[in-house]
């Protein structure tokens, strides 16, 4: 059974939010080459991660690539100048890519997997870079989830105070990305998604509030004896991204418009389910 179950879960973790946006985008009116979007990438991610869990060898990036790539990837945002100031997105075409929210999990996996006591001061240093990048970009909700959630990853190697003085340096960081928020308005489909369910009714918007609870769970859940702090990190960095849409106008991951959430989440998720006992 387990072994069955196991190439469906990602899709099974990601239809309720993304189902139940595009429900409300549709009820909404919201034009659908909009809401589309969102489930071709969810059936494309679930396609992917169904071929990935299965018993084939696939390829593995070399780990240094991959974090160089995504490293890469948080700087071109700043290729053009940006919207109204605010460098988050990649254009590719008529779609507006959020860097961030595809590369950081992917990040924080790699880290995770990487990290040992001989190489604390490399890995340290790249958690302070990224989160520069993102407070410059500025982005305060992906600065301060990321920035807890490496913390999480790097707990057991800290042993020294000189280096609790240096996770001081990111942790100030990204705390002051809350206090110069960006003026860009919301857009009721991405960062108030959540009012438009409770325009619709009691229900969606209770549902819509369960699925958002829903979606960090299943890396506080399931266990790994070798990538236990990779869970828990990728678990604390969903709860605070969706915990700071209370606090100012962020996107709703999954529930609201946005492909580039959809992906991070598949790929954390895939992984996940790859790597659980």
């Amino acid at each position: 059974m387990k072994v069955f179950l196991r190439p469906v879960l990602p899709m099974i973790f990601m239809i309720l939010p993304i189902s139940l946006g595009v429900f409300i985008m549709y009820y909404n009116n919201i034009p659908s080459r909009i809401w589309v979007l969102n489930i071709a990438i969810f059936l494309i991610s679930s396609m992917l991660s169904f071929i990935f869990l299965q018993r084939i060898k696939v390829p593995k990036p070399n780990s240094y690539v991959t974090i160089a790539v995504c490293i890469i990837l948080l700087l071109l945002t700043f290729a053009d100048s940006g919207l109204s100031g605010v460098h988050r997105w990649l254009s590719i075409g008529p779609i507006n890519v959020h860097i961030s929210s595809m590369v950081l999990p992917i990040l924080l996996i790699e880290l995770g997997k990487n990290l040992s006591f001989q190489n604390w001061w490399p890995t340290a240093l790249l958690i302070l870079g990224v989160t520069i990048v993102l407070s410059f970009q500025p982005d305060a909700s992906t600065t301060i989830a990321f920035t807890f959630a490496s913390f999480i990853i790097l707990f057991k190697f800290i042993t020294k105070t000189i280096q609790y003085l240096v996770l001081c340096i990111p942790l100030i960081i990204s705390i002051l990305t809350w206090v110069h928020l960006d003026n860009l308005p919301p857009v009721p489909y991405v960062e108030e998604i959540l009012q438009m369910a409770k325009n619709i009714g009691q229900i969606p918007f209770i549902v819509g509030v369960l699925s958002l609870v829903l979606m960090p769970l299943p890396f506080f859940i399931f266990t790994s004896k070798t990538y236990k702090p990779i869970f828990i990190s990728l678990g604390v960095y969903f709860s605070l991204i969706i915990l700071s849409t209370l606090f100012g106008n962020f996107p709703v991951p999954l529930l609201g418009y946005g492909i580039s959430p959809i992906i991070g989440y598949s790929i954390a998720i895939t992984w996940l389910v790859k790597n659980y006992d």
